[in-house]
């Protein structure tokens, strides 16, 4: 028969490893109330006091939080292989989304690797698109037949991953952000850099019918969910980009390189 002893706070702390800060914390929460108090407030433990420690670390183990810990506690009766059955459930899914975060991180720094300063805000954006990629995949398999414009839409789209975009991309802010006017040569010329990546996925799907439907406007283009598909410019630099393209056209008569060779 184990004889019963009593502990200072100090001497349980040391004893089972856990901090005496855990312990007033566990204490003001209900989870380990200590056996008793001494007439000056302090706390004093004992072996019923490890058993319940003991059960708290073991939930907290199986990875319920300290209020799901308190509930069991103050249920006895409930069931632990269901307790089991769902955290094991849980954790599964936890696992999922895990994975699927290294997954996106390991994308992340393959996109960044080797390459000029990245835009954080670029960063945020791809982030968000990879994170939402089935949800985006389903948009965009929902609407590309729609009309011609949803069809460049649902192939550009899968762009925004690359690393020559991302690149592309942040430089142009800097653009922005230096002060540089949209016909400035430097602008300009990366912006034809991007228009030379887009126009072989672009020009495939460009047949006869389809263009007449573009210049006809032929076919409804549903707007891209907002949420789904973030810009990585604001505003103003997208008002920036639209004048930047006006002056690419007015200054060559086409985004098409072919055409300007001629």
């Amino acid at each position: 028969m184990t004889m019963e002893k009593n502990y200072s706070i100090g001497e349980f702390a040391k004893l089972t490893g856990i901090t005496e800060r855990t312990l007033r914390h566990y204490d003001q929460l209900g989870l380990l109330t200590p056996s008793e108090y001494t007439e000056h407030g302090h706390r004093i433990y004992n072996n019923k006091s490890i058993a319940q420690l003991q059960k708290i670390l073991v939930l907290k183990f199986l990875d319920l939080s300290l209020g799901e810990v308190a509930e069991y506690l103050n249920q006895p009766e409930q069931d632990l292989a269901m307790t089991l059955a769902n955290q094991a459930n849980m954790l599964e899914e936890k696992q999922k989304q895990i994975e699927t975060v290294l997954q996106v991180i390991t994308r992340i720094q393959r996109t960044v690797s080797g390459s000029q300063l990245v835009d954080h805000e670029s960063l945020l954006v791809l982030i968000h698109a990879l994170k939402n990629k089935e949800a985006r995949n389903r948009w965009i398999s929902e609407h590309a037949s729609d009309s011609v414009l949803n069809k460049l839409h649902s192939h550009t789209v899968r762009l925004e991953s690359d690393k020559e975009i991302i690149t592309w991309t942040s430089k142009m802010k800097r653009f922005i952000q230096e002060g540089k006017a949209p016909n400035d040569p430097e602008v300009l010329a990366h912006t034809k850099a991007m228009v030379s990546i887009m126009n072989p996925i672009v020009e495939p799907l460009l047949d006869g019918v389809s263009m007449k439907q573009l210049d006809s406007n032929e076919g409804s283009f549903e707007e891209p969910n907002p949420y789904l598909f973030p810009s990585a410019f604001n505003k103003e630099e997208e008002r920036f980009m639209e004048k930047v393209i006006e002056e690419l056209i007015g200054s060559k008569g086409s985004l098409n390189p072919q055409d300007n060779e001629k």
